[in-house]
């Protein structure tokens, strides 16, 4: 499976399996090009969807290493799937912080862009780690990965090693964008990164005291 990932060259490749639980619709697992990955987003949508299509019916269930993903099928006048929306299969947790001049270092930007007002960057998980940190707007636009950085910030965190995945967002006015960068793992930059866009509306609602939030995140612009 990693081998045909890695020769797919994409960000995410999906396997599916048989379920352990009969109870479950399947077994799923996620490539990216160097590692298997315990939970993805968009890949969950897609092959939720294409199980859809196939004829799995009501709300699907998918059973990866992080969890059991719920996938509810979206479905128009003649019961064609035409999308999904997935629950991610981990409630929020939070890891180590990281410091203001690594992120810098890692996002090729002047240390003054990251913004520690609301948070200090800090890795995020709802079922997969990002490490999460809020930039200027102007930050944001001339990001660009260094690679020599990541693999220097990985070094001293071990736990994300073989995959330091860093999404940055910026929040002006009301506007959320974000842009993730995972180049250890082969993903120079992702244009749409679901996992990491659910732990930062997380994140986000954690910093509040509402119950419930909705955020919408710009990305890939």
């Amino acid at each position: 499976m990693q081998s045909l990932a890695a020769e797919m060259n994409l960000s995410e490749t999906t396997f599916i399996l048989p379920p352990a639980d009969p109870a479950h619709t399947a077994r799923v697992r996620i490539f990216n090009r160097t590692a298997e990955m315990p939970f993805a987003g968009h890949p969950s949508v897609g092959t939720g969807y294409v199980l859809a299509q196939r004829g799995a019916g009501g709300v699907l269930t998918l059973e990866v290493p992080a969890g059991v993903v719920e996938v509810n099928v979206d479905r128009d006048a003649q019961g064609a799937p035409i999308g999904a929306v997935i629950a991610a299969p981990q409630p929020l947790s939070l890891g180590a912080e990281f410091g203001v001049e690594i992120i810098a270092a890692c996002a090729g930007i002047d240390p003054a862009g990251v913004v520690v007002s609301e948070h200090r960057p800090v890795e995020a998980s709802v079922g997969i780690g990002f490490v999460i940190a809020q930039v200027t707007e102007a930050a944001l636009a001339k990001a660009s990965p260094n690679f020599a950085a990541f693999r220097a910030a990985a070094d001293k965190h071990a736990d994300g090693a073989e995959r330091l995945s860093l999404h940055l967002y910026s929040r002006e006015q009301g506007r959320i964008r974000a842009r993730m960068f995972a180049p250890l793992s082969g993903t120079w930059e992702d244009a749409a990164t679901g996992s990491a866009n659910a732990a930062l509306a997380a994140l986000l609602l954690s910093l509040t005291a509402d119950q419930a939030g909705k955020y919408e995140v710009s990305q890939g612009t």
